[in-house]
């Protein structure tokens, strides 16, 4: 019998769409050698545990999601197209949003780590630029709207909420302009 070759990269990919349909918890060994048509050999050959795979799955996600995000952006209001974009994202793909966010968040003991992790710098700047405030004061905004839109996301992601497309942009938009309103005043 010839020796079955499998990779990194497609274990990851079939790990990562397994994670998109039943979510990361449903993902072992078993469950995705059965996926793969595999013995769960080749699993334990490319990563040492489920550990090793589980990390290289959320860094597939994170991609998947900034992908996502950016995908979306709309140059003449980025913020609020990337507020809506993760809410979507949430919506759409809750399964990923839940491994990427709903696990132990280490490290972000600040709304300043907050936006170190999430914030764009390049949207920050522009954003400056566009209400004719300082730096510090769209990075304001900025987080604000991380936070508001990372709790309507949640609520979607959850089953909580099942709010149309529309009106969560409508609610996203008041959302901003308060926050900018917030930051002029």
């Amino acid at each position: 019998m010839p020796k079955i070759t499998v990779n990194r990269e497609e274990i990851c990919r079939c790990a990562l769409e397994l994670t998109r349909r039943r979510g990361f918890d449903k993902v072992n060994a078993r469950s995705l050698a059965k996926e793969m048509g595999y013995s769960v050999q080749p699993i334990y050959s490319c990563f040492k545990n489920m550990e090793g795979l589980r990390s290289a799955v959320y860094s597939e996600a994170m991609k998947f999601y900034n992908d996502f995000i950016y995908s979306r952006v709309d140059e003449s209001a980025v913020l609020e197209s990337m507020a809506k974009a993760n809410v979507a994202f949430a919506k759409y793909e809750t399964n990923l949003f839940k491994l990427l966010f709903f696990g132990e968040l280490s490290g972000l003991d600040h709304f300043d780590d907050i936006y170190e992790w999430m914030g764009d710098k390049e949207a920050t700047k522009r954003l400056s630029e566009k209400l004719g405030l300082p730096t510090e004061s769209a990075k304001q905004i900025y987080v604000m709207l991380i936070v508001f839109t990372h709790g309507v996301a949640t609520m979607t992601a959850t089953g909580g909420a099942n709010i149309s497309d529309e009106e969560i942009a409508d609610f996203l938009e008041k959302g901003y302009a308060a926050f900018v309103k917030a930051q002029r005043n």
